[in-house]
């Protein structure tokens, strides 16, 4: 039976995160005290503490990639093939052998600082709207230089639209209009996986040039292209161009169950991506793990 891992991205941060695998777990411990080294800011307290920073983009990512990368070394799981959503394809990289973890916590907080600084956009969830009909007003609301377009394709009756904050407002109002059954802003700092985020991409692009990534030792589901990706050029190039380009989740989690995945464990901070993964394919056994006790059951099944 093929396992797929699943990486969360944004919006599952909480206080507290992983702070019981660091205080239980000897491998969780290590492999946390190496990433706290590798940033130049206290993740650990941001992550452990009652902290406002945590949801702050620049401190978010790489907490998140923190979490995920403990419950791995605590439990010692290893999947067939991996697949992050968003910020989460970065600990699927170096959980495929793609990049080391010094080089991982790197590219994460640089991509998390670079993201943090755009300004003038927005982004809203819409629930219960066909994507034809999404893209349609997307396209209609558009001008030459100021856009909204998809930009996570969550599940089939989920997508997040991103872009010019006045247009994304606008987009909610008439999304409703026509048939939209929930709209929801999201509280974040710019406009993610949108052309607002092209000149954090150049300096992510510049960055991310000089370091080396390896060939996957198992296949990574890229958001760019859906697909199992095996070239490290490609990994590199579709990671840079997935900040300006939409996170095709329902397309990835397709190709994962066609390349033979029946069970997927998410591992991170609570189960946004279990919860798609059920909306997606319910003929997939899906679990997450995201505390210390949840390792435990896991590994006890």
């Amino acid at each position: 039976m093929k396992r797929l891992i699943l990486f969360p991205g944004q919006g599952a941060q909480y206080s507290g995160m992983a702070k019981d695998i660091y205080e239980t777990s000897s491998e969780g411990r290590t492999v946390l005290d190496e990433i706290f080294m590798n940033v130049d800011f206290d993740l650990k307290s941001i992550m452990f503490e009652e902290d406002t920073r945590l949801n702050q983009t620049e401190y978010t990512q790489p907490a998140l990639f923190a979490h995920s990368m403990a419950v791995l070394a605590a439990t010692g799981i290893k999947g067939d093939m991996v697949l992050g959503h968003s910020l989460g394809e970065l600990p699927a990289l170096v959980h495929a052998g793609v990049l080391n973890i010094q080089d991982g916590i790197r590219i994460v907080a640089k991509r998390g600082a670079l993201m943090s600084k755009s300004e003038g956009g927005g982004m809203v969830a819409v629930i219960g709207m066909e994507l034809a009909d999404l893209e349609t007003l997307c396209d209609e609301l558009s001008t030459d230089d100021r856009r909204v377009q998809p930009a996570n394709l969550n599940a089939p009756d989920q997508t997040v639209v991103s872009g010019d904050a006045s247009l994304v407002e606008e987009f909610a109002a008439k999304a409703k209009e026509r048939g939209a059954r929930r709209v929801m802003p999201l509280n974040v700092s710019g406009a993610f996986h949108s052309y607002l985020m092209e000149g954090a991409k150049k300096e992510f692009s510049e960055f991310v040039s000089g370091i080396e990534f390896n060939a996957p030792v198992i296949p990574v589901i890229q958001n760019v292209s859906a697909k199992p990706e095996t070239d490290p050029d490609i990994i590199k190039t579709q990671l840079i161009e997935q900040m300006t380009s939409p996170v095709r989740f329902t397309e990835c989690v397709r190709t994962a169950v066609s390349e033979g995945a029946e069970e997927a464990v998410e591992v991170g901070p609570k189960k946004v991506l279990s919860g798609l993964m059920r909306k997606i394919d319910r003929s997939v056994n899906t679990v997450n793990i995201d505390t210390m006790e949840q390792a435990k059951e896991f590994l006890n099944e």
